[in-house]
């Protein structure tokens, strides 16, 4: 049997513990089985380019952030009936039994696309799914992905130094989060870290009410805004620098992003321990002869939601706002 484990999307913390759950899980329960791993994410099954896996190769990188196959964007998928085509031809090719993978939506519909196309020419495969996203964007009502309490925990350390220097200095900061149109990241973030104000992307600002809250304080504020918020970090320091003037305020406002720096880093515990049991999870199945599906998990431990990938990509199965009793507590957390 030949298990193939691709990662892909976008790297963020916790593939490496899924790459290693898999390779373990597949070769410790199954001593004949052969596991390859794909090279560059859905680049790699469009280039036919994958290397053995052993347990040796998985030695040590269960917190290391990115992945060790590598991953990158192939919008070709999405875009070229000829490159999805030629996935299915070399997934054939390659003689691949079963396929695991983790990634963001655009990943969860190539599985998908993939498992259509070969039934459709009658080839019965095990593809499994689960998500890993820091934006915690991907069939959540299910799961919450792997790589996204990793995200929250560099926003904690971003936005307590931010808050060493707003201190001293009386300085208002806006801060930018990913998290694409979804609010988890930035709430959470805002959350676990006693920020001020979090800008959610389709939320109506009352701008007034920031400036009033600003104006109470006696030395810090720290603003996040949301990725998917039409405003950009200069125009919400404009507006709010307009009102401030007009009270002669002397607070100070800065910007700054926290971007990219969200997505590095170690992974933190609770994603490893998510990774490594979503993924043990996955082998289980996959030897059982289980149907192709979706899986989502919260914790670890937790019977793992398998739900088809029909259902997984319908927009209901993935709410981008935060569920309104959390944002009840963190309104009486201000």
């Amino acid at each position: 049997m030949k298990v193939a484990i691709l990662t892909g999307g976008g790297d963020c913390p916790g593939m490496n513990a899924f790459i290693r759950s898999v390779t373990r899980s597949a070769i410790n329960l199954k001593k004949e089985v052969e596991v390859w791993g794909v090279l560059d994410g859905w680049a790699g099954m469009i280039a036919g380019s994958y290397r053995q896996l052993d347990v040796l190769d998985t030695a040590g990188i269960s917190r290391l952030g990115g992945t060790i196959l590598g991953t990158l964007r192939a919008p070709e998928i999405k875009e070229q009936e000829e490159m999805r085509e030629r996935v299915v031809n070399n997934f054939l090719e390659a003689g691949f039994d079963a396929f695991i993978s983790c990634g963001g939506s655009g990943s969860l519909r190539a599985a998908h696309d993939l498992n259509r196309r070969l039934r459709a020419r009658g080839e019965e495969r095990q593809i499994l799914f689960t998500s890993a996203s820091i934006d915690n964007d991907v069939a959540n009502t299910y799961g919450t992905s792997i790589g996204f309490y990793s995200a929250i925990e560099r926003s904690m350390e971003m936005m307590e130094w931010i808050r060493d220097t707003a201190s001293a200095h009386r300085r208002v900061y806006v801060v930018g989060s990913m998290g694409r149109n979804s609010a988890y990241l930035p709430v959470y973030a805002g959350l676990t870290t006693g920020a001020e104000y979090v800008i959610r992307p389709d939320e109506q600002v009352d701008y007034d009410r920031i400036v009033d809250m600003i104006e109470a304080r006696d030395r810090d504020t720290r603003i996040i805004v949301s990725e998917g918020y039409p405003r950009t970090l200069d125009e919400i320091t404009a507006i709010l620098s307009t009102s401030l003037e007009k009270l002669h305020s002397a607070h100070e406002i800065r910007t700054v992003d926290m971007g990219y720096f969200q997505r590095g880093g170690m992974a933190s515990v609770t994603d490893v321990l998510r990774a490594n049991w979503i993924g043990h999870c996955m082998v289980q199945a996959a030897f059982a002869g289980e149907k192709s599906s979706f899986f989502g998990a919260f914790h670890i431990g937790a019977t793992p939601n398998k739900v088809t990938f029909e259902e997984a990509i319908r927009p209901e199965a993935t709410h981008e706002d935060i569920p309104r009793a959390i944002m009840e507590m963190m309104i009486t957390l201000r």
